[in-house]
């Protein structure tokens, strides 16, 4: 059997690209028993089995001791935040915010995501419209979309620009595919169709005169989304 520092020799033998019969005149052996060692893979499974790893010893901090206070406090009020600092400093902790802000996160309970709910319209009711913009191999392109708010049917297509001629070559298109048109069109502040949006300051939504047009020529209402809220 090879001791511990032939083994490492013979590794390093390897690694320097010598052939066996040079390694077995250095190390005293056959060549023959070279062989047989790297053959059977004794090398790689001996050098291996004297690798250990320790576990790291765990690092104690300030916060240690005021740990269970800030998780009972959090289990009753979840959304606590710096009254936790206020009341570890009360209870003696010397620590930094840094340090309770790190652990707060880590350890404080989060309620279930509420679910979403859909936007429901009756059939032939509401259209939904935008513009979506991709950035593509051969240079940028805007994807007009349409979905009917009952059954959630998308019609979408490419154009190089979301221009008004665009917008009204590409509905026509999407009430060709439907066969028929909706009863409102929502569109979420699309430039094109809105031109000023003050409901939020209780004044009026302003739309473009020339869409105005457009609209009672194919029998839809306009309908915009209030800003900040798609």
């Amino acid at each position: 059997m090879f001791g511990r520092e032939r083994r490492v020799l013979l590794k390093d033998y390897l690694d320097q690209g010598l052939s066996k019969t040079p390694i077995a005149e250095r190390l005293g052996m056959s060549r023959r028993s070279v062989y047989h060692w790297l053959a059977t893979g004794q090398l790689e499974r001996d050098l291996a089995a004297e690798v250990h790893y320790r576990p790291r010893p765990p690092v104690t901090t300030k916060l240690d001791p005021y740990k269970p206070l800030l998780e009972s406090r959090l289990a009753e009020f979840p959304e606590l935040t710096a009254r936790l600092f206020d009341e570890a400093r009360a209870a003696g902790y010397a620590g930094s915010l840094t340090q309770l802000k790190a652990f707060v996160r880590r350890v404080r309970p989060h309620a279930p995501p509420e679910p979403v709910q859909r936007f429901e319209t009756p059939p032939g009711r509401q259209g939904q419209v935008d513009f979506a913009r991709f950035r593509l191999p051969w240079g940028v392109r805007y994807a007009l979309l349409v979905v009917l708010g009952y059954s959630r049917l998308l019609w979408l297509r490419f154009y190089p620009r979301q221009d008004m001629p665009t917008l009204f070559l590409g509905l026509e298109a999407a009430f060709t595919a439907f066969g028929g048109v909706p009863a409102e069109l929502l569109f979420d502040q699309l430039r094109a169709v809105v031109l000023r949006d003050l409901r939020l300051e209780g004044r009026a939504l302003t739309t473009n005169p020339e869409f105005r047009r457009f609209a009672p020529h194919w029998d839809f209402r306009i309908r915009a989304c209030r800003p900040y809220r798609a």
